[in-house]
């Protein structure tokens, strides 16, 4: 039996996304630690609101572990061990679930108090709040599409047969 090539891209994948998440998350956290950044209406939001701030500082640390199993899967994806394929299907439910909670807590909290905000302003303020609002929730949309690939690539039959401790593979 044949690597099916769909292992090697999602392993590949896999190590390529979890770096890019250290780099954001770690980028997200300086810029939630760096002082003096009372001008930036998302910093306004989340002092205003003690439940998105208990949010945010939830959500670093787990996308961190996230990471963490992201490139260890990719890692294991690349030795066709059968652990990573679990860790693969695991880190990919995780994902939508989080992605999902995600997109509905930044609803509450972030989009609606910025179109709120967004009325009372006028001009290229009115407009960057919107915009903001609007591109973040796509962006939102756009993060649930790995997973979902994860998840169907690591179901297919040739993938499972390939993590099976009698597969013999060239």
């Amino acid at each position: 039996m044949q690597r099916p090539t769909s292992v090697t891209v999602f392993g590949i994948l896999n190590m390529v996304f979890a770096a890019f998440g250290f780099i954001g998350t770690l980028a997200s956290m300086a810029l939630f630690l760096m002082p003096g950044n009372s001008d930036n209406p998302v910093m306004k939001i989340m002092q205003d609101s003690p439940a998105y701030g208990a949010w945010v500082k939830f959500s670093i640390p787990l996308g961190l572990l996230a990471c963490g199993a992201l490139l260890a899967a990719g890692i294991g994806l690349m030795f066709l061990k059968p652990w990573a394929r679990k860790l693969s299907i695991g880190y990919a439910i995780y994902a939508l679930v989080f992605g999902l909670i995600g997109m509905v807590v930044n609803f509450l909290f972030l989009v609606r108090p910025m179109l709120e905000q967004a009325r009372e302003q006028q001009g290229a303020e009115a407009a960057g709040a919107i915009g903001g609002a609007i591109g973040g929730s796509i962006g939102s949309c756009f993060g649930l599409i790995y997973p979902i690939l994860l998840l169907i690539f690591m179901f297919r039959p040739n993938v499972v047969a390939a993590f099976r401790p009698s597969a013999v593979l060239v």
